[in-house]
């Protein structure tokens, strides 16, 4: 059987996403943006775009799912295509071409019969309802419990475990009037079902158990993710989805408005959409795989100064980064690495030549060569060559920008 990988898509027109294409990851895809950008438009779409194979468990979901038509909305002109890599048996991959889906009439196309065969699982918002608000009985609720001993619920109760900082134990299964609610019972005896867990615990264990039980190379698809949970919870739990997904070929793409996703980058491949609109007074959406400080204060109201360091090697820049994490600076602070030591150099004087302000810029020197303030105006000299007046004003300029990395490194040698 062929399987298949989200490779992009192309909204054409679909609510108010127009003439954007938005790429994704083979693991993890974060889909961000502002309130009515369109985040929850592009996974309702790929929900729609497949059917499950022959004996698959996912789910069949029909555009009249999430697109119904309404006084104010037809969905007529709707278009978007999809470009995916297949898969064979033998495990060779071609990008297969693109698929037009829409609604040119009355119905939408292609046939639901003839959607590529992926299993998909689609976990929207309506799983951060509490279990006990819906009301399943008014009176005494008595449910049977048996542990699940088997080998995907103890992965899922481990998992669960870790990312909640809970003593997890075993995974319990609760039968109430041939429901079943999930349920857990704790290192010291404690047992609870959903009907009594936070709901962002609820949700985590739902997460889990439909990531852990999918079938190799299924879509999963999660509406706000990061809803109901702690921030610690919530870097947890991409991690661990990451880690999930690269076992068992995974794809997952979820919405989110959580900059902590910026910290994240290592696990999560972000795609930002941006309205922008065109002088013609029409509109288009634009998807960026990062979050600049204008991004960062759509997303959370928070003006920023943006402030940009370059290191050398990747050791400065992991270390550089840690303190910015300790210090809680991590979504002020860009950090870039340039290489040789003397790229130093060129750049910031490229920067003075172009006029940039190095006001918020910090070039940052391993210190074993330089590192007198002599030697480095030296440097900045060979690379701003020049007769006029204030000449020497440009050399200098960058020289109290420009700092010594010496006792990190004296660390790592040591």
């Amino acid at each position: 059987m062929e399987s298949y990988v989200l490779k992009s898509v192309y909204f054409k027109e679909l609510k108010g996403l127009k003439e954007t294409s938005i790429n994704f990851s083979n693991t993890l895809t974060a889909i961000m943006g502002v309130n009515g950008s369109g985040k929850t438009t592009v996974i309702h779409a790929l929900a729609c775009a497949y059917q499950p194979p022959v004996n698959g468990h996912g789910e069949n979901h029909r555009f009249s799912d999430f697109f119904v038509p309404n006084t104010d909305a037809l969905w007529k002109g709707s278009e978007f295509h999809i470009v995916n890599e297949r898969k064979d048996k033998k495990s060779s991959s071609t990008i297969s071409y693109s698929r037009k889906y829409e609604k040119a009439f009355d119905r939408w196309a292609p046939r639901y019969g003839d959607r590529p065969k992926r299993n998909v699982y689609y976990i929207g918002i309506d799983t951060c309802l509490p279990e006990i608000e819906r009301k399943i009985s008014q009176t005494r609720i008595s449910y049977t419990s048996a542990a699940k001993n088997d080998k995907t619920s103890k992965r899922i109760i481990e998992e669960s475990a870790y990312i909640l900082n809970k003593e997890y134990e075993i995974l319990m299964d609760n039968t109430f009037q041939r429901k079943h609610l999930t349920g857990v019972k704790l290192r010291s005896g404690l047992k609870y079902s959903s009907l009594s867990m936070g709901t962002g615990e609820q949700r985590t264990i739902k997460i889990l158990e439909c990531v852990l039980n999918a079938e190799p190379y299924s879509l999963i698809l999660i509406d706000e993710i990061d809803l109901l949970l702690h921030t610690s919870s919530l870097n947890r739990l991409v991690e661990r989805l990451s880690k999930i997904a690269k076992e068992h070929n995974l794809q997952i793409v979820f919405t989110t408005h959580a900059i902590e996703m910026l910290e994240l980058t290592q696990y999560v491949k972000i795609q930002y959409i941006d309205c922008v609109y065109k002088p013609t007074g029409d509109t288009q959406s634009i998807v960026y795989d990062k979050i600049s400080s204008d991004f960062f204060y759509s997303l959370t109201g928070r003006l920023t100064r943006p402030i940009t360091v370059y290191v050398e090697d990747e050791f400065a820049k992991s270390v550089v980064k840690k303190v910015l994490r300790i210090h809680n600076m991590s979504s002020k602070v860009e950090v870039i690495k340039y290489g040789a030591v003397e790229n130093a150099f060129t750049l910031a004087s490229a920067k003075i030549l172009s006029g940039s302000d190095v006001i918020n810029t910090l070039f940052v020197l391993d210190g074993d060569k330089y590192r007198s303030q002599e030697e480095k105006l030296e440097q900045i000299k060979k690379k701003l060559i020049g007769t006029e007046e204030n000449i020497e004003q440009k050399r200098k300029s960058p020289i109290g920008k420009m700092g010594d990395f010496f006792v990190y490194k004296k660390r790592k040698t040591d």
